[in-house]
């Protein structure tokens, strides 16, 4: 939705305005009665709810679409995709909140079911699930159906994506028959965000990937981070960005009081910000079985609690002062202090080396590592082994992840920041110390120790301040031995 404004708001600013109410003119809109009716007009933060249908409505039979089925073989529509965006226009800052399509709980005079199942009697009783059950109230909706990625993916000229192994998916028909940089276009790029039941082949077998859904979100926001930083790119191609414009505009819908003003006036707003640094975080969650059998997933407390708060208190806290008008440069816009929310250790690749020659210790390290949930692996070269202290080197957008490490590391930790870590899928490097005790009985603590201090150097402590975010590095695909090529 973000980069739809941007978008439009080039073609704007170089003077095609008839143009831009035109393309505004051709987006559809429905009457939602459960969304807050607050005027947000005003500048005020509010809170957008992005869903993604699977609705086969808009799909003709035949011909290109039948790898996913017209209306006649899937009926009704679903939420493929469910985020929330907390949005602060005086700051020009968003939020984004992926809500997982299998999480249980009451459906408004429909008993306990899916939250995505709501979608499918309609956006009014799916705002109101959201706003009762999670207690995150909804300003403005806005639906992009199943076309909306193969379109802006072939007007781009595609995405590219590195897959370390061959990948399938017996059900979207992802085939990726060998390793390899694919430009995934249409179909393709279609089969990849919305593959739930992703395979790769390793060592001669094909292996499930864990998660589903929470695996197909980190896929997604890894892809759309992708295809907007190309969309970027072709801003000033006319051809392509008229392209790109009409592939949202007509599969976009919003609510009745989303208007025309309130759009450009976004637009404007958000065409400099660094879509790449938008926090982006996914509702903790745990997988269980209903009495019923269904695998469902259950909000994990504290963290999800933690996590709505934040996302709701997101651009209520003053800003600095001294803090840069609307018409500043978005690069310059202050940092807000947020509230304290725990980074999904899922969501953080660790490479773990030994610092002291201690046979083994990187190994263990590793193992401790992977047990709190982070993916990890073990770089066979030593950067010396003369480190007294354990040390956790951090990409510049990965300090949070390492102060959240550092506060479980048995022995303390000393952080230090990496920017060689940036063009790597790793967001941290651990080298371990001679401080670093073993791990047995340690790594097993709550994550509500997360607030708990770390040694470092000189006696003093580092603190884990811990804020909503994922990391923004390369997402790595399953199977990985190693960074993409620096090309893809």
């Amino acid at each position: 939705m973000a980069n739809v404004l941007v978008a439009l708001t080039v073609v704007g600013v170089a003077g095609a305005y008839g143009y831009v109410q035109w393309r505004f003119g051709q987006i559809k809109t429905k009457t939602i009665p459960t969304l807050t009716g607050t005027d947000t007009s005003n500048g005020k933060p509010f809170t957008l709810l992005i869903v993604g249908s699977d609705s086969r409505a808009a799909i003709a039979a035949g011909g290109d679409n039948t790898q996913f089925g017209g209306a006649s073989q899937v009926g009704g529509q679903r939420s493929d995709t469910i985020i929330l965006v907390r949005v602060v226009p005086s700051t020009r800052q968003l939020m984004m909140l992926s809500i997982p399509r299998d999480l249980w709980g009451p459906i408004p005079g429909h008993g306990s079911n899916r939250i995505n199942s709501a979608f499918d009697t309609g956006a009014s009783l799916l705002v109101q699930t959201i706003t009762q059950d999670l207690g995150i109230p909804v300003d403005h909706y806005a639906e992009i159906n199943f076309d909306t990625f193969r379109d802006i993916s072939n007007a781009v000229g595609g995405v590219k994506f590195y897959f370390p192994t061959p990948a399938r998916d017996p059900y979207s028909l992802l085939n990726i028959p060998t390793p390899g940089c694919y430009t995934l276009v249409g179909d393709q790029a279609l089969a990849f965000v919305r593959s739930r039941h992703y395979q790769y082949k390793l060592d001669g077998y094909w292996h499930s990937e864990g998660l589903s859904d929470l695996a197909r979100i980190q896929r997604q926001q890894a892809f759309i981070k992708k295809m907007i930083k190309k969309a970027e790119s072709e801003f000033t191609n006319p051809i392509a960005l008229n392209n790109v414009i009409g592939g949202v505009t007509k599969n976009l819908t919003v609510d009745s009081k989303f208007s025309t003003s309130l759009m450009l006036d976004l637009a404007k707003d958000f065409r400099t910000m660094n879509t790449s640094a938008i926090p982006n975080i996914t509702l903790p969650t745990y997988s269980y079985v209903t009495a019923g059998g269904a695998d469902v997933l259950g909000l994990q407390q504290p963290q999800a609690k933690e996590a709505i708060a934040a996302f709701n208190a997101f651009g209520t806290t003053p800003p600095p002062a001294g803090k840069p008008s609307s018409s500043a440069p978005a690069s310059k816009t202050p940092k807000i202090n947020m509230p304290s929310v725990t980074v999904a250790p899922s969501s953080v690749n660790i490479e773990v080396a030994n610092g002291t020659g201690v046979g083994g210790q990187a190994g263990q390290m590793s193992q401790w590592l992977s047990g709190l949930g982070y993916y990890t692996k073990v770089d066979s070269a030593s950067p010396g082994y003369n480190h007294s202290t354990t040390e956790i080197h951090y990409a510049p957008d990965s300090l949070t992840a390492a102060q959240q490490v550092g506060a479980k590391m048995p022995g303390g930790a000393t952080l230090v920041e990496d920017s060689s870590l940036t063009p790597t899928p790793y967001n941290l490097e651990v080298i371990t110390g001679s401080s670093y005790t073993a791990a047995s009985g340690t790594g097993g603590q709550s994550s509500s120790s997360a607030g708990s201090t770390a040694g470092s150097t000189g006696g003093s402590t580092t603190t884990a301040t811990t804020v909503p975010g994922t990391n923004s590095s390369v997402y790595e695909l399953p199977g990985a031995s190693g960074p993409p090529p620096a090309n893809c």
